[in-house]
């Protein structure tokens, strides 16, 4: 494992636009994130004299724990597309360069190459949840004197769900086997595609669409904090889900291999 660990990493680790992507990740969320307090801060319904908007928000904030944990994942998952086109560049790179057959020629098995993608994958998103919570740590605010890491359940949720979409991202990858034209159907998948066919599907299945589960992980904080026992029971039904899109994701990946000749 830690062979295979190693191999990924000096392809990481020399790769400009992958460590270009990683630092734009990081360097967009912390801004971002203070412009949604600004934003909430800016509402304004009045009716009778009375700001509607601010009294129903009234307990809720964007800094302050356990408000945070859900906020600022949130605001992550809205960023995954950056690892997923990292992982897009790393897969095929493999294939442009041929670099997956001359590990096949030196010995390397399919289900290894599987295993080194899978472990570039948990990786990714274990930095990125572990800088995620450096920045909650950061930001936080604790004026009620609360457990810190009361919420924090909200951190492994975006560490799963971006496993489960880095994973969406490595089989269209095997799939199309060309950067460009995975990153562009990645996007219109996840930003145009899907949400058509959730406009023409009933409710009930369009709700279990990959990337409405992937997102009913971490829930919208306005939508939660207003529909709590509603948000909480669509929530642990997506993990169940989830968790078997991934494992149809991996087996997909992996079939592909195994009829691939790259031996």
């Amino acid at each position: 494992m830690f062979r295979l660990l190693k191999i990924e990493l000096i392809k990481l680790l020399n790769n400009r636009t992958v460590l270009i992507i990683f630092g734009l990740h990081f360097l967009l969320l912390a801004p971002i994130a203070f412009g949604f307090k600004q934003i909430l801060q800016s509402i304004n319904i009045k009716i009778g004299g009375v700001d509607v908007a601010q009294a129903a928000l009234d307990g809720f904030s964007v800094f302050n724990y356990p408000d945070i944990w859900q906020n600022i994942a949130y605001l992550a998952g809205w960023f995954k597309l950056f690892f997923a086109i990292i992982v897009v560049v790393l897969v095929t790179n493999e294939y442009t360069y041929r670099t997956i057959k001359q590990n096949i020629i030196d010995g390397m098995s399919k289900l290894e190459i599987l295993a080194s993608k899978q472990l570039v994958i948990t990786l990714l998103s274990l930095v990125a949840t572990l800088l995620i919570a450096l920045l909650i740590f950061i930001l936080g605010k604790n004026p009620n004197e609360v457990s810190i890491f009361n919420g924090s359940t909200y951190l492994l949720k975006y560490f799963f769900s971006l496993i489960v979409y880095l994973n969406f991202a490595y089989l269209l990858s095997s799939w199309l086997k060309k950067a460009g034209l995975t990153i562009g159907l990645l996007f219109l998948y996840t930003l145009v595609i899907e949400n058509l066919l959730a406009f023409k599907l009933p409710e009930q299945v369009a709700g279990f669409l990959p990337m409405n589960l992937i997102s009913n992980l971490i829930p919208n904080p306005m939508v939660a904090y207003f529909k709590p026992d509603e948000i909480a029971a669509v929530t642990e039904a997506s993990l169940l889900a989830a968790g078997l899109y991934w494992v149809v994701f991996v087996s997909l990946i992996y079939w592909m291999l195994k009829r691939s000749r790259l031996g």
